[in-house]
């Protein structure tokens, strides 16, 4: 059963979630945040996190805007369609996003170019709802 939970950092107490949750962790509507208080990604989460919704910048501004396709290998969801941002706030691309999968199955944007990581390094340590969580209902 969802229920509306915050999720904080052990011993220093810092805001990381607040929303629906499954098992403790991020599943339906929510905010995640990274540990400056910024919004990290806000949307719907599901099966190894975000999958509709925005992503932002440590520094606030939208990064991403749109779907994820959840991802049944290993690495996380990637961005399936939406809009691009730069750090200070301009679109650089919308449409269809494309992936290359590596020797692991892991997922890397080849369209559009300059899109970087699909995890940032500085995103706050939450864990997701795998697919053992739900098969363990």
């Amino acid at each position: 059963m969802c229920k509306y939970e915050q999720i904080f950092t052990k011993g220093d107490h810092i805001l990381l979630y607040e929303g629906k949750t499954y098992k403790g962790m991020p599943y339906g509507a929510g905010t995640a945040y990274f540990p400056n208080g910024n919004k990290y990604q806000e949307g719907v989460f599901d099966i190894k996190g975000l999958i509709l919704g925005k992503e932002y910048y440590p520094n606030g501004n939208v990064r991403f805007e749109g779907m994820f396709r959840i991802h049944t290998a290993y690495g996380p969801n990637p961005p399936v369609y939406g809009r691009y941002y730069d750090p200070e706030g301009k679109c650089l691309y919308e449409g269809k996003f494309q992936c290359h999968y590596g020797g692991v199955n892991y997922p890397i944007v080849v369209q559009p170019k300059g899109y970087g990581s699909i995890v940032q390094h500085e995103k706050p340590e939450i864990s997701y709802i795998s697919w053992q969580d739900l098969d363990e209902s």
